[in-house]
């Protein structure tokens, strides 16, 4: 109750203070908005847009994940089995972007996610795990036309992590012959990365406009893999397409498809590689400076370590405002 109430009370903060220092300006600028000719795009948790406005949006977000393979070994090292385990998991984001310039905006987010073993196998292995973290970046417009938009993109992301493993507690026992100073049961983690890329938006009517991102740079693990490296790099690629029916049967009703391919998991890397996640959403298109809609992810990622790929998916409750 404590975590809903403050985060409500940011954001309606963040929405006073920038209606107030903001909206006049803005207000001279509608190009910079969502909208290209005559289209609203309907953004996604999942591919972020390329637009510079200024705006604020919160996530809600619920899933699980099957699948996931635990291997079980004897007291020398030998493998016996593998079992599977299944893991639910919450996330909750906020996001802020305020437009500097007419081809700037800085943005800032934030996320806390927390996941858990929901069976006997998971749970030992898995246990619970907290993740939270945020970006700081910049989105710098190139190019603006009546049908297109185009810009770069630079950000700084960061994650800490808190798990707790009761099997990892238990090997670090056996291993060590004994609980010392060195056994913990309380596992800790902070990943990096620097990200650029760029995002293009493509408005084909007033009821139908995709858009598209490339991104990439280095990045720091949570913990080392299975070479014993923590450096690598991430590679990131999408686009959505949405369809707005308001302008054609009057119905304020939008969907959107969206895909993103993602060479590191970016709050999971400590349990899993690169993933492939598809959505679809359904969304309020009545006011096009205000978007609440549910969406639905589905995910297929690597598991860290091993041949086995992991399935998952997601709700989640999007609200956007754009001043």
């Amino acid at each position: 109750m404590f975590v809903t109430r403050s985060f409500l009370s940011i954001t309606l903060l963040c929405v006073f203070a920038t209606t107030a220092v903001t909206l006049p300006a803005v207000a001279q600028e509608r190009s910079n908005r969502r909208t290209l000719d005559g289209h609203s795009f309907l953004t996604t948790s999942t591919v972020g847009d390329p637009f510079v406005g200024t705006y604020v949006a919160t996530l809600t977000a619920a899933g699980r994940a099957l699948n996931m393979q635990v291997p079980v070994y004897d007291l020398d090292g030998n493998q016996l089995a593998i079992l599977d385990g299944n893991i639910a998991f919450l996330q909750l984001g906020f996001t802020y972007q305020q437009q500097v310039v007419k081809w700037l905006a800085l943005r800032l987010n934030v996320t806390g996610a927390a996941r858990m073993g929901t069976n006997h196998v998971s749970l030992l292995a898995e246990g619970a795990t907290a993740v939270y973290g945020g970006t700081f970046g910049a989105v710098f417009r190139l190019v603006q036309s009546r049908k297109l938009f185009l810009s770069a993109l630079a950000e700084l992301r960061g994650n800490s992590l808190y798990a707790i493993s009761p099997l990892s507690f238990a090997q670090g026992v056996i291993d060590g012959g004994g609980i010392d100073s060195t056994t913990q049961l309380l596992g800790t983690g902070d990943n990096r990365r620097i990200v650029g890329g760029v995002r293009a938006a493509y408005a084909f009517a007033p009821w139908f406009g995709v858009t598209g991102l490339a991104e990439f740079g280095p990045a720091k693990r949570f913990f080392e893999d299975e070479t014993g490296d923590r450096d690598g790099t991430t590679f990131e690629a999408g686009g959505t397409a949405s369809f707005d029916l308001s302008p054609v049967t009057r119905v304020p009703l939008g969907f959107v498809g969206s895909f993103l391919y993602q060479s590191e998991n970016e709050r999971g890397d400590d349990l899993v590689g690169k993933q492939t996640v598809l959505g679809l959403g359904v969304f309020y298109t009545g006011r096009r400076e205000f978007q609440i809609g549910m969406e639905l992810n589905f995910q297929r990622l690597d598991q860290r370590g091993l041949d086995n790929k992991i399935n998952a998916s997601q709700i989640k409750l999007l609200l956007r405002y754009d001043f």
